[in-house]
């Protein structure tokens, strides 16, 4: 936190929250549109396993 700051307030976190989930859904939507598939491919949060179906396909890292 940043000196003579105040802490935010839980509004302002909540506001925060809602605004990076925006943001998170754009970059999704704008990903599947640039790049192709679907919004839900771009999750931050998805797994890329060497086995099942993404094996074999390009991962974040550009590795395989």
């Amino acid at each position: 936190m940043a000196r003579d700051q105040e802490p935010m307030t839980d509004d302002e976190l909540a506001e925060a929250s809602e605004q990076i989930q925006d943001l998170r859904e754009e970059v999704r939507d704008d990903l599947a549109a640039d790049l192709g598939g679907d919004p839900a491919d771009y999750r931050a949060n998805k797994r890329f396993d060497d086995e099942g179906e993404r094996s074999g396909e390009a991962v974040p890292d550009g590795g395989e």
